[in-house]
């Protein structure tokens, strides 16, 4: 309300989304992701001759002060190159994305301890 964005749903992409799927906002049990990746070098010389890039999922739907702990940050891939992947990280990505998308179409076996059962989690 007072302008600045403290989490993700302060964003307008979020209502939207919301607005675009209802059946995935009825289902509290799905969960939004974010992706984010960065470059370093782990040698701290910045050798060119070596790239650590990590790719980390997150949680967006739990509260602000959590969702950005590194203790809900999902690694979800380690791309190791002797040189920076730069703009053909889609390649290394590629395995990523397919399997969120079958995620997203397909759905997942998941245990959903509060009701003791099995549940699909799925958009549909």
């Amino acid at each position: 309300k007072d302008g600045y964005i403290r989490h993700t749903s302060d964003y307008l992409a979020w209502p939207t989304f919301d607005h675009q799927h209802p059946e995935f906002v009825k289902d509290c049990r799905h969960v939004r992701f974010g992706l984010a990746s960065d470059e370093f070098n782990q040698c701290r010389n910045m050798n060119p001759s070596h790239s650590t890039r990590p790719v980390v999922l997150m949680p967006y739907d739990l509260p602000s002060w959590m969702c950005m702990k590194q203790s809900y940050f999902m690694l979800s891939l380690l791309i190791l190159s002797p040189y920076s992947p730069k703009n053909n990280i889609d390649i290394y990505l590629q395995l990523l994305i397919e399997e969120l998308i079958e995620l997203w179409d397909v759905g997942l076996q998941t245990y959903d301890a509060s009701k003791n059962r099995i549940f699909n989690c799925m958009r549909h």
